[in-house]
């Protein structure tokens, strides 16, 4: 994860200068710090990796987490020259730099790893990889579902996620205005989000945090008007209820909200719950009001 600052006007070739004279390179985990997982002395191979090692950038972050691995430079007398870690195929950090240096193509430096054995790093490369392409297919589905006129706010809501926080202020005004402006009626503005709030991910944790921005919406109608949505609610729109009512955020207003729902929407509430400790958690609280 990494840390941001201001960007650096350090010199981007020292370090390769400083590798010009490198015929050896000792490959230690970052994991206890000591053990040596390559001792790699062919001089074509060293400039090889040298050359993975090209970077473009000093964007001025630094990564908060230690690195994959450590790797010491020797000249050909077994010199140490210096040493750099590797960052998640990203990034580098070397002592001459303030800050880590953006890879030019950081996979190759781990598939030049990959290819001598040491294939833990690549394999978290991938695993990342594959995260990210899942993260980023949720989001266009979650994208896809924003009412209409809400759309123009789409960068403003993704960007939460990246702030760690909800929306708030001014921008969660004028985004509730739109929304009263394109949808008068409260029960069809309610029915909207449900149906927007069913595109989420399926966790009810909040995260990522983006997905929290129709809970937000939701937060400000009225029970009755929420009830009547759920009695029209088609399974879509009921499933992005459920999600809102078991959300923490809710829960402080949870039992007025099931209150106020007849037994027919009761039922249907449980009915399009996710799993099973989903609705014995909603049955609780149905059985409590009681």
């Amino acid at each position: 994860m990494p840390f941001g600052g201001e960007p650096s006007r350090a010199d981007l070739d020292a370090l390769d200068r400083v590798l010009a004279g490198a015929h050896a390179v000792r490959v230690r985990e970052m994991r206890g710090g000591s053990t040596v997982l390559l001792d790699e002395r062919d001089p074509i191979a060293v400039r090889a990796l040298r050359e993975a090692l090209e970077v473009t950038a000093l964007p001025g972050f630094v990564c908060m987490c230690w690195g994959d691995v450590t790797l010491d430079f020797h000249d050909a007398g077994d010199t140490p020259l210096t040493s750099v870690t590797l960052h998640h195929g990203y990034s580098l950090r070397w002592d001459g730099w303030p800050e880590d240096a953006v890879l030019a193509d950081g996979v190759r430096s781990l598939e030049w790893l990959a290819v001598r054995g040491v294939s833990e790093p690549l394999r978290e490369f991938r695993a990342a990889e594959r995260r990210q392409a899942e993260h980023d297919r949720v989001t266009r589905l979650w994208v896809r579902e924003i009412p209409g006129p809400l759309a123009v706010f789409t960068h403003l809501f993704l960007d939460t996620s990246k702030s760690g926080g909800g929306l708030g202020g001014a921008d969660l005004e004028e985004v509730r205005a739109a929304l009263i402006a394109a949808y008068p009626d409260p029960v069809v503005r309610i029915l909207a989000l449900f149906t927007w709030h069913a595109a989420g991910t399926g966790a009810y944790s909040g995260h990522p945090v983006h997905e929290r921005v129709p809970g937000q919406l939701l937060d400000w109608e009225n029970r009755l008007d929420f009830a009547q949505a759920v009695e029209l609610a088609d399974s879509r729109a009921a499933a992005g209820a459920v999600r809102y009512l078991v959300n923490w955020n809710t829960r402080k207003r949870v039992g007025a909200l099931l209150g106020a729902l007849s037994p027919v929407a009761r039922r249907k509430i449980l009915d399009h719950a996710r799993d099973d400790e989903t609705r014995r958690w909603l049955a609780r609280r149905i059985t409590g009001l009681r």
